[in-house]
């Protein structure tokens, strides 16, 4: 079956990516209209690859991780990805189990990477029990799933999830006004942070320094990163970037702290075209 959905992406990729192509739907590379990030790399995968991950980003500094889905077709996937040379070198087609599919999952979102597991949130068809999605980071098979506690479910979206500090922080995609928590030990909700404004079209999060920074696929040619000061929630536009055409979706968001500095890894979407995994530093 993995097979099978390999050959389906790649044959149905082609036509969708020359369609697109033809009407001029080609993504260039994301200017920073706002804020002090600074580009500094673009990895760009054509949609027959990329669809295996065109919803969420992790990593752990000598590889990323992603995750994609195609809803209706029930096709969920991981992949592992060289950081150093863009090779995507283990995928994990199909990667639920039967017995997940059968609970109504249907669709991975963006993931997070702590000592040796990829956590990556998932919504069901009907979003009846959202869940959070266990993978082994070295093989990438599926280890365990939890549901979310019926108090911390709220609408029953979850895009994404980041773990730090042995906390689980995610929201729901639309008109978020507060941040939720699970234990990561044993995914015990822990409440929620309220924001003082109201943000939309969430779709990647990640925390540095007690800031939790919001990708948000809100608006045509520009996005905004959103930063949450995780002790009082006050809530400001921390960075803008230009797409260069309103096409190209933002999705998953992961921050790299190495040796090196801060990266901002972001994961954009030029529809139905490309997969770009694009990283900037930033300004001192």
């Amino acid at each position: 079956m993995a097979s099978l959905f390999g050959f389906l992406r790649k044959v149905c990729s082609l036509g969708f990516a020359l369609l697109f192509a033809l009407a001029g739907a080609v993504s260039s590379p994301a200017a920073v209209a706002q804020g002090g990030l600074v580009p500094e790399n673009e990895l760009a995968y054509p949609y027959s690859d990329g669809a295996a991950f065109c919803q969420g980003i992790t990593a752990d500094g000598a590889y990323f991780y992603g995750t994609g889905c195609i809803k209706y077709l029930n096709y969920n996937a991981i992949v592992k990805i060289d950081a150093a040379t863009g090779e995507i070198v283990k995928y994990n087609d199909m990667c639920l189990p039967a017995e997940v599919v059968k609970k109504g999952y249907s669709h991975l979102g963006d993931c997070a990477y702590d000592d040796g597991r990829i956590y990556a949130a998932c919504e069901a068809f009907f979003f009846k029990n959202p869940a959070i999605m266990v993978f082994d980071a070295e093989t990438l098979d599926f280890i365990e799933y939890h549901v979310l506690p019926e108090e911390g479910q709220g609408n029953g979206h979850i895009p994404w999830v980041c773990v730090r500090d042995d906390m689980i922080y995610y929201t729901q995609a639309r008109q978020v006004d507060e941040v939720r928590m699970l234990r990561l030990c044993d995914f015990t909700y822990m409440g929620a942070i309220r924001l003082d404004r109201t943000v939309t079209k969430i779709t990647g999060g990640d925390v540095l320094d007690g800031t939790l920074y919001l990708s948000s696929d809100e608006g045509a040619d520009e996005k905004t990163t959103w930063a949450v000061d995780l002790a009082t929630g006050e809530t400001t536009a921390a960075f803008v970037r230009n797409m260069g055409n309103a096409f190209t979706e933002a999705e998953g968001l992961s921050i790299l702290q190495s040796a090196d500095g801060v990266r901002f890894c972001y994961l954009d979407v030029a529809f139905a075209s490309r997969t770009m995994i694009r990283t900037y530093t930033l300004e001192q």
